[in-house]
């Protein structure tokens, strides 16, 4: 199984510059790189094929698309393996079904579904809930407000403070359905070529090129990243549950901002149920998240109630667009 010292600096440099922008042309990633178009060709697909980079997708703010974030947590009775992969295959082809985590302790199962309100959300979990809820022991809903999204630095020796965040106080925007599709494309392949879009959307590849740019500038797109299986890299990744014993604004603020200087820390995020702050954190042992939570009760220990954290054992659905299932 490979791992971080089979990354040499060369992989890192590419590695880094997909996590920056994953849509850049290989050309330029060779410009900062340093290195030829060629080695830069070679090396993603050498990544691809290693399975560290499992996929590329576009992040993209649902909510300016006037959707809400829900999350149900699930603790499973009786599911042996197989029953294991029938639920996770009726999720992942599940109408706004758009993250599906495998979990170990507390919770199995974490499913995030996109929906316009709280009726529309109970229509779909009433569906999942028809199906295998006799499978379910225990579930819980949240509802999240606002998901940060940070570097991989701890992968690339980087201090990058680059944030993309989706969520918080927003206005709708209106799209037709060319810029819908061109969503579901990128939320798919954030490395899709203008020419396949354009022909499988009959318009010209300037407009796509044109389109894309207007919902970047409109944030609806954030950002555009590689899936990297850090498991293959000897990661880890755990989940932190944060109850406040302070819920005063700028103790969140100053949770947040330190939390977001950790190289370690990936997502950041902020929900309305049995937490206040949650993050997600990538170690290579157990010995390093205890030292990352005893440096954080160090900080805050005051300021922090109590905390949970869960083992989070395989992504099994990411995507930021499911609503589309099939482009008609």
């Amino acid at each position: 199984m490979p791992t971080t010292s089979s990354l040499d600096a060369k992989d890192k440099a590419i590695l880094y510059c997909l996590d920056q922008d994953a849509r850049q042309a290989n050309s330029i990633i060779a410009k900062k790189t340093r290195l030829s178009k060629e080695v830069v060709n070679y090396r993603i697909k050498r990544l691809v094929d290693q399975k560290i980079i499992r996929s590329f997708y576009a992040i993209i703010d649902n909510s300016k698309l006037g959707y809400m974030v829900f999350r149900v947590f699930i603790r499973f009775q009786g599911v042996d393996i197989e029953k294991e992969k029938e639920i996770l295959h009726f999720l992942r082809n599940l109408k706004s079904v758009g993250w599906v985590i495998l979990l170990e302790e507390t919770y199995d199962l974490a499913v995030l579904i996109w929906a316009k309100n709280v009726f529309e959300f109970k229509e779909i979990f009433d569906q999942i809930l028809e199906k295998h809820g006799s499978y379910f022991q225990d579930s819980f809903v949240t509802i999240i407000t606002q998901i940060h999204h940070y570097m991989n630095n701890y992968i690339y020796d980087q201090n990058d403070l680059l944030e993309r965040v989706i969520g918080g106080k927003t206005k709708t925007v209106c799209l037709d359905n060319t810029d819908l599709q061109i969503l579901w494309f990128l939320s798919k392949n954030a490395r899709e070529p203008l020419l396949n879009m354009a022909n499988k959307l009959n318009v010209a590849p300037n407009t796509i090129k044109q389109r894309i740019k207007n919902l970047k500038e409109k944030k609806v797109i954030v950002g555009f990243r590689p899936k990297i299986d850090t498991g293959q890299l000897g990661y880890q990744n755990y989940k932190i549950f944060i109850k406040l014993a302070d819920v005063n604004p700028r103790v969140r603020l100053r949770l947040k901002e330190y939390l977001k200087l950790n190289r370690n820390v990936t997502y950041v995020t902020e929900a309305i149920g049995r937490s206040d702050l949650e993050f997600e954190v990538q170690v290579r042992s157990s010995s390093e998240l205890r030292k990352n939570l005893k440096e954080l009760r160090r900080n805050f220990g005051q300021l922090i109630r109590h905390y949970r954290t869960v083992v989070v054992n395989k992504e099994y659905v990411v995507d930021y667009f499911p609503e589309i299932k099939k482009i008609k």
